[in-house]
């Protein structure tokens, strides 16, 4: 954390390498802000500063209708850490407490409430009921001024129970009724489109926000070399994919045309999604999950701060400034991908993807005409199949079959708000899983910034042919890994990427 005077500067430079870092609350006006708010500097007598909105919100202020806090990219900061509260963030900024409560949170992170409670308080100011209202609020506005639905709907969606308590919260987070949110941008009945029938929305059409740069042209080609059909299509800059939610099913498509044609360097810093869902409380865990597959809340500027002075890897950086870590929007997907990659090239592995959902993929109900129309196989359905029918044998077979039964049999997990360290330690202890894969399953499922395994094959060649520590082996290349700490992630993907074709 900064001191107050840090946190002051930082605000009154407008520095954009702060901006969801942390917040500025402004006593005479009652109202909180974005560092990079445009309005006047106020004076340091009147300022209050807040690592989480929430928190501000907690303390009675209402969020500015000028720099919209609740629009700015979440805290990369969150991503970094591995610890209980990064974890308890994730999974509340996910929805989990509406879909689980309190103690299901608690629950899951293996810890009590009240210990869970003591610590978010300690370390961001409030609780985990004030963090999911937070986060209700800012869904709501999301879909009151980017969709069409009915107000209803939007507090439906966002996770109330009742219309008065969406009323109660919207005008106590931003000053004013759902309505008059709505009326101020500009949104207009004749505009309201889609299915109405129960449990279905139409198309939401929604901005996801980044920090700039964004390398929307690496990301859509990563996406397009991997796509498997039935799952997932690419056209031009657009991807869509099917999406397994909580409550059911839908798509999504993500329009990465401005972050492809100017890598998010000028105009607009948003990437378009387009959803459709089999139940709108889904919508939550929809946007966090299409945030995590393109790594929307990372800071490239700060990561090409620590990466750009190596000799080695400093071009590659520039080459690609805006590079982003491909995530996923449920960790056994890339988690599978990677152990077969170990056996297999990136086209047979891709292959034998089509085979597994072909057999055991579940129809999507809120697929679109023409769409990518089914699920990504569980890996429950996985560990009843028999790997032959998918043209595996041997270690290959053995390794899948090993990784989908202790997914399903819950014990290994490969989501975002895992226990790092824990699910490393149980990849390791399955047959057919090398050093090297349990690094790119935390790179890639759990979004671990700093993994990292010399071990890599790509990323040797790499290093190999820019003649990186000497060319003397994976200890030499450990120890100069250290001075990427804790991009180490990142640096491997950039050398992956520039690795000689396999």
């Amino acid at each position: 954390m900064l001191d107050f005077d840090s946190y002051y500067r930082a605000m009154a430079s407008r520095d954009a390498r702060f901006d969801g870092s942390f917040y500025v609350a402004v006593t005479t006006t009652g109202v909180y802000c974005r560092p990079v708010c445009g309005s006047r500097t106020p004076k340091p007598e009147n300022v209050r500063f807040f690592r989480i909105a929430a928190a501000a919100e907690a303390a009675g202020f209402r969020a500015c209708r000028r720099c919209r806090p609740e629009a700015a990219p979440s805290s990369p900061e969150w991503n970094v850490r591995g610890d209980l509260v990064a974890r308890a963030l994730r999974l509340i900024a996910g929805g989990a407490v509406d879909e689980i409560g309190v103690a299901g949170v608690a629950r899951q992170l293996a810890v009590s409430e009240r210990h869970l409670h003591r610590q978010l308080v300690a370390e961001v100011g409030v609780g985990p009921l004030a963090l999911a209202l937070n986060r209700r609020t800012q869904v709501a506005r999301l879909l009151i001024e980017s969709s069409a639905l009915l107000l209803s709907e939007v507090a439906l969606a966002a996770g109330y129970s009742s219309v008065r308590q969406f009323n109660d919260g919207m005008r106590a987070a931003f000053g004013c009724s759902p309505t008059e949110l709505r009326r101020a941008c500009g949104a207009r009945a004749d505009q309201r489109a889609g299915d109405r029938s129960p449990g279905r929305s139409g198309p939401l059409v929604l901005r996801l926000r980044y920090r700039p740069p964004f390398d929307g042209a690496g990301m859509v080609a990563w996406l397009r070399e991997r796509a498997v059909p039935g799952v997932e299509e690419t056209d031009g800059n657009r991807y869509r994919r099917t999406l397994r939610l909580p409550r059911g099913s839908g798509t999504a498509e993500l329009d990465l045309t401005v972050a492809a044609s100017a890598r998010g360097r000028t105009g607009q810093q948003h990437v378009t999604l387009r959803l459709t869902l089999a139940d709108l409380r889904d919508v939550t865990a929809a946007v966090r999950r299409c945030r995590d597959l393109l790594d929307l809340d990372a800071d490239p500027a700060a990561i090409g701060d620590a990466l750009r002075p190596d000799p080695w890897l400093g071009p590659l950086v520039r080459a690609a400034p805006g590079l982003r870590m491909p995530g996923c929007t449920h960790g056994f997907e890339p988690a599978l991908r990677v152990v077969l990659e170990q056996f297999a090239s990136l086209t047979d592995v891709r292959a034998v993807c089509t085979r597994m959902a072909a057999h055991c993929g579940e129809p999507v109900t809120a697929a679109g005409e023409g769409r990518p129309c089914r699920l990504f196989p569980s890996a429950g359905a996985l560990a009843d199949s028999d790997p032959a029918a998918f043209g595996l044998a041997g270690r290959p077979a053995a390794a899948v079959r090993a990784l989908a039964g202790a997914v399903a049999a819950e014990k290994l997990s490969l989501e975002r708000d895992a226990d790092r360290e824990e699910t490393a330690a149980r990849l390791r202890e399955l047959p057919g899983v090398s050093e090297w894969a349990v690094q790119r399953i935390a790179m890639h499922a759990l979004g671990d910034p700093d993994a990292f395994a010399p071990q890599d094959p790509q990323v040797r060649a790499a290093a190999k042919a820019l003649g990186l520590a000497g060319g003397r082996g994976a200890g030499r290349l450990a120890e100069h890994a250290r001075a990427w700490q804790p991009w180490r992630s990142y640096a491997a993907l950039h050398l992956r990427e520039a690795a000689p074709p396999r």
